[in-house]
Parts: structure tokens; sequence; C-alpha cells
């Protein structure tokens, strides 16, 4: 038996891994799929202060307070951004580091820093126009590939506001995470996201490192949970 802590992404909450929690959770694990401050079913707790380091902190914080250990972290879109700078301070604690289409940075990167410039100001633009100046709305979330019409507006009417604190506020690593003896980078193939693609190749290169592909859109977890739990 092991134990799974799940990372979500931007403009969505822990509730999105579900199935796939159900799978692995049948399969007799351990799995928690904490949503971040702001979003999800924690949108009421939305504030201009909510930034990169609160959401350090959600996920660190369920570690502690679960007594995790020698676990697995799995990381999905901006939710890369969260778990590098947790594993990163607390390499020990940690099995396997595995990233799902997700941001990999450097240290002093922030999220928008990892996209285009046109996206980047389409995101400020939206928090100042629809979010208080402070969230960017779920109209951003990329293609979902959920072909099915009533999945695909269920999952959309949960979509929610993103703080921009967050995908503003640039990480501090050491670079620790990289003692993790697990690590791995499964890109999502039919997401044609050159820089995850990239993230992807480097890693079937690196030492300590695995690469793969999973052939779907953006959010495996919704459209292959049974792949995406294998």
């Amino acid at each position: 038996m092991s134990s799974f802590l799940l990372v979500h992404g931007a403009w969505v909450g822990g509730w999105y891994w579900r199935d796939v929690a159900a799978i692995l959770r049948a399969d007799g694990h351990d799995v928690f799929t904490p949503t971040l401050t702001g979003m999800g079913e924690r949108s009421h707790l939305a504030a201009p202060e909510v930034n990169l380091e609160t959401h350090i902190a959600d996920i660190q914080g369920v570690i502690e307070y679960e007594r995790l250990d020698d676990f697995a972290l799995i990381a999905h879109s901006y939710g890369g951004m969260v778990a590098t700078a947790v594993a990163d301070a607390m390499p020990e604690r940690i099995r396997s580091l595995i990233y799902i289409d997700a941001a990999l940075p450097q240290d002093g990167q922030a999220m928008l820093d990892l996209v285009p410039e046109e996206r980047k100001a389409m995101n400020i633009r939206l928090a100042e126009e629809q979010g208080q100046g402070f969230q960017v709305p779920g109209s951003m979330i990329l293609k979902t590939g959920i072909t099915d019409e009533a999945a695909r507006e269920a999952f959309m009417r949960r979509a929610c506001f993103h703080p921009l604190a967050a995908l503003l506020q640039p990480i501090k690593l050491t670079g620790a995470f990289a003692r993790i003896q697990n690590k791995a980078y499964i890109y999502a193939a039919k997401n044609a996201a050159p820089r995850f693609e990239n993230y992807m190749e480097w890693a079937k290169s690196e030492p300590g490192w695995d690469g793969a592909e999973i052939d779907t859109h953006h959010y495996p977890m919704s459209t292959m949970p049974d792949e995406t739990a294998e």
C-alpha cells in the first residue's frame, strides 16, 4: 500500500481527482486530494493576499497533519509550482515526485513566466476586468478534451477563479527536490504544449528521471482516469 498526495492545477480544485482517487483507493492505497486556498469548495477564502506561498503552506499542512512520509507527490499543471516547492523543502519525506502535464519551474520563475506573453497579459487583464483585480476567471481553462457534453459542462460549472498573485509570485528553490529518488514527467500529448513536451523529453534523458506520454488532452484525470491512475 502507498500514499498519494495529488495537487491540482489552476481554476479547479481537488474534486477533479475523484475518479483517479477512487481507482487508487480500490487498490488499497491512501489518497489525499486537498483543494488549495481560494479555489473550488474553498473559493470563499479568496483574497488578494493568497499567493504561491499560501498554496505551498496548504500542501505542507496536509503532509504534517496527516503525518505523511515515504509517499508519492503528484502534480498537475499549476500544481507543479506548488509541488516543486514542497518537494524542495522536505525531500526526505517524499518517495516519488510525478508531474502530469505540469509546470516544472526553475528558481525565480513564476507560473506566468512559463506561458507566452500574450497569455500572461490576458490573465492579468481578465483579473482586472472580471476578478476584482486579484482573481483570474475560469474562462482561461485550456481545452478539456472531455467528449461527453454533459460531463464537460459539469466540469466547467465547477471551474473557479484562480488567485492572480499565485501565478505572479516567483518560486524559491534550492534544488534539494532533485534528491528525491523517483521522479517522472508525463506529457499529455494532445495538449500540444511545447514547454511541457520539452520537460518530458528532458526527463527522458536526465539521470533519476523518467519521461512518458499519455495520449489525451490537458486533463487526463477526467478523460483517461484509468490510465492516469496506472
